[in-house]
């Protein structure tokens, strides 16, 4: 948004707000505190502790003025002393919302009141507003009205709805009534569980209420009027004293009088549709069409050892819940393997959505009017055509699926495979108790780049005999590159074992000691063909820049073979580093890829993105490495396997999302020691396969044209079946059928 468009919405704001009220703002220089310091770096700095009630509005860019207080991947509560008990009828917080800058409103603004600063009453959610949808670029006052009670101080909670949270000013406006409530009173240290369970029950009833809009649209383009059963349910809703168990009637009931009025259209008690494994769904589904037999002919050619995906949506007609069974045929069993999934619905930023991988292994629930989704996995053994069937049955009906698939024999050399690192730290959380699994499930996946964690690799300067090391290293077969995650930016691990200064003479014997130590437990925990890459910063940037030149230029003039790896974010890292790295590994966000100065590195790409289940498993995984082939870049990658938090334990199917800007993982935790994999994780792994297809297409009919197949898939990332369309096409050139 240029400049001037936002001075014009910001004193908009203030001209709409000042005709909406003349109550007195009681907050005004009234001192508060903050759970988390300001650590949006073009904003207010940390030290600011006045700009939220100092009553100046910001003018110009709203998220780049010192006098809007700004916080990035954080949730944070404000708490105001308004210094006597007084009377509240309104909380205000100014914030803003710029699509093309990933800045969302905040997901709920939580304001609880208290007199003694040690019992909170919570009144409600001032972000809780029809407005609070995507939409145009804006800055907008939230206001919670109607409180009408009195409190001595004013604590809000925001939750981002995204990474940022940006706010210029929260005022306090006077009431008229005074009254002091004492039920229904939370303990200070009891603020964060109660938090807590309000996001859940919040993100709950807003998903429902978007749900019944737009079913209600629906309804209303299809009978012209609006439906009575709708607006009802949204009255219901929105009254502030509904509950957990009011919202599950309230959509169970939904569910019926969907499932009848489908019923009266398809007059059957189920319905089966093909389905894109990688498209969007939700739970209140139109289906688009009806069949007693689905027939997937000339869909799937599959690679020896390398897989496809096919997916359909059962949705259930009737008014009362139904178990499906299923039964798998395969006839050549010898060419093939399939295997059938359940993705069930789990918590994204905005909506749930269809994610986890769950074996279906008994009979399956499915509600009335709910859509589920499942997916079959082709696994190609030997060369041959396959047919498979999938027979979906209820007590009412059978439906069966008739799947050809064609094998073909591509052999792939190791060269033909493109590099993927997805920092997959087996002493995360997540993988602590199942540390083998995931390293199973990574080499599935053609990881073939492994990152060490800092805590795991020999201090320098001490004599180590690598236990640690050669522990971690031994959940892994194959490794084809070893990254040793060094952490510079800490002065400890920097200047190593008795505080010997950087880049001293005494360091630098210290440090050809350590690496020549670390080297050789490598070699001898069986990973003596694997490349060995140090990672001292990891997207460095500001002085660490120059130190990272400095010991690059060193050591590659002292310790012969040495090799380093950079991840780079910022143009200054690209102008210093590039021409000296052996691997750099640049984030595709921020144009940092383009217009690469010259270099004799490996270029690899990776992207970082929060609230990982909302977004395409096609656009932002699978084409990842079509992109990378296009591109000539040697590897790809993404920020993380399995990060959900440093205090999330487990990631399970059924917890509730608390910090979406937390989540990165690909994975979920399963029983015992299970991994379960998602849409996302299958789709990287899908893309890494095509990238060995490419390969092969350009050695038998030249770089040009497979690139321009590559770039026709790239180019348009909305067509979920545009790679299904050209991979197939390349795999029977290549077959010469």
């Amino acid at each position: 948004m240029r400049y001037q468009e936002f001075i014009i919405l910001s004193i908009l704001s203030l001209v709409l707000f000042s005709g909406c009220t003349e109550a007195q703002n009681i907050a005004l220089n009234k001192s508060y505190t903050l759970s988390t310091l300001p650590n949006y770096v073009h904003s207010a700095p940390p030290s600011d502790k006045t700009s939220l009630t100092d009553g100046n509005y910001t003018i110009g860019r709203f998220w780049t003025t010192t006098s809007t207080v700004g916080w990035q991947s954080e949730q944070v509560t404000i708490c105001i002393d308004l210094e006597k008990v007084q009377s509240i009828g309104a909380v205000t917080f100014n914030t803003v919302r710029n699509i093309s800058s990933d800045i969302n409103f905040p997901q709920n603004i939580f304001v609880f009141i208290s007199n003694d600063n040690k019992h909170f009453r919570y009144v409600g959610d001032a972000a809780d507003t029809p407005n609070n949808l995507p939409g145009d670029n804006k800055v907008t006052k939230f206001i919670l009205n109607d409180i009408n009670e009195s409190a001595r101080y004013i604590s809000l909670t925001i939750i981002p709805q995204g990474v940022y949270i940006f706010c210029d000013e929260i005022e306090v406006l006077k009431g008229k009534t005074k009254k002091i409530i004492n039920r229904d009173l939370i303990p200070k240290d009891a603020l964060a569980q109660a938090v807590d369970s309000l996001k859940t029950f919040e993100y709950n009833r807003r998903d429902l209420m978007h749900t019944i809009a737009n079913m209600q649209n629906v309804s209303k383009r299809t009978s012209g009027k609006d439906d009575q059963r709708f607006l009802m349910a949204n009255i219901q809703l929105s009254k502030k004293n509904i509950s957990e168990n009011g919202l599950r009637i309230i959509k169970k009931r939904i569910g019926e009088e969907h499932a009848s009025d489908l019923r009266r259209r398809f007059n059957v008690p189920f319905v089966v549709e093909k389905f894109n494994p990688w498209g969007n769904l939700s739970e209140f589904r139109e289906p688009v069409g009806n069949a007693d037999i689905l027939n997937y002919h000339f869909f799937f050619f599959v690679p020896t050892n390398g897989v496809q995906y096919g997916a359909f949506v059962i949705t259930n007609t009737n008014s009362s819940s139904q178990q499906f069974s299923f039964k798998i045929t395969n006839l050549n069993t010898s060419i093939n393997s399939i295997g059938l999934f359940k993705i069930p619905y789990v918590p994204s930023l905005n909506a749930p959505v269809p994610d986890p991988l769950v074996e279906v292994d008994k009979m399956i629930t499915i509600e009335p009017g709910i859509s589920e989704m499942f997916i079959f996995k082709i696994t190609g053994k030997n060369e041959g055509a396959a047919k498979s069937t999938i027979a979906v049955r209820s007590a009412n009906k059978e439906i069966n699926m008739n799947i050809d698939a064609q094998v073909e024999n591509l052999f792939i050399e190791e060269t033909d495979r493109i590099n993927a690192n997805v920092w997959a730290y087996l002493s995360y959380p997540m993988l602590k108790d199942r540390q083998l699994e995931a390293a199973k499930d990574l080499e599935t996946h053609h990881i073939n780049t492994i990152v060490i964690p800092p805590g795991v690799i020999p201090k320098m300067g001490i004599s180590d005999d690598g236990s640690k090391l050669v522990d971690y290293l031994a959940n892994f077969n194959t490794v084809k590159n070893i990254l040793l995650y060094m952490v510079y930016t800490d002065a400890d691990s920097r200047n190593g074992y008795g505080n010997v200064q950087f880049m001293t003479a005494e360091w630098k014997n210290n440090f050809i000691k350590w690496y020549n130590n670390v080297v050789k437990i490598i070699d001898k925990a069986g990973f003596l063909n694997t490349q060995v890459y140090l990672y001292p910063y990891d997207e460095v940037t500001g002085d660490n820049v120059q130190d990272f030149k400095r010991l690059i230029t060193w050591a590659k003039k002292t310790i012969p073979g040495i090799k380093f790896y950079a991840t780079i974010d910022n143009e200054l890292a690209k102008k210093n580093l590039l021409h000296l790295v052996d691997i750099a590994q640049i984030i595709s966000a921020n144009d940092v890829l383009k217009e690469l100065p010259p270099h004799q590195c490996e270029i690899w790409m990776y992207g970082v993105s929060s609230s990982t289940r909302s977004l395409s498993p096609y656009r932002l995984y699978r084409l990842l490495a079509w992109d990378a082939f296009a591109n000539d870049y040697k590897g790809i990658g993404f920020w993380n396997y399995a990060d959900e938090g440093i205090n999330k334990q487990l990631n399970l199917i059924s917890s509730p999302l608390l910090y979406p800007s937390s989540s990165y993982s690909v994975i979920y935790n399963g029983p015992g020691k299970e991994i379960i994999s998602s849409r996302r994780w299958e789709a990287f792994r899908l893309g890494i396969e095509e990238y060995s297809i490419l390969k092969l297409y350009a050695k038998k009919f030249g770089i040009e044209k497979a690139k321009l197949l590559a770039r026709a898939v790239i180019s348009n990332p909305q067509d979920l079946n545009q790679a299904d369309s050209i991979r197939n096409k390349m795999i029977v050139e290549l077959s010469g059928k």
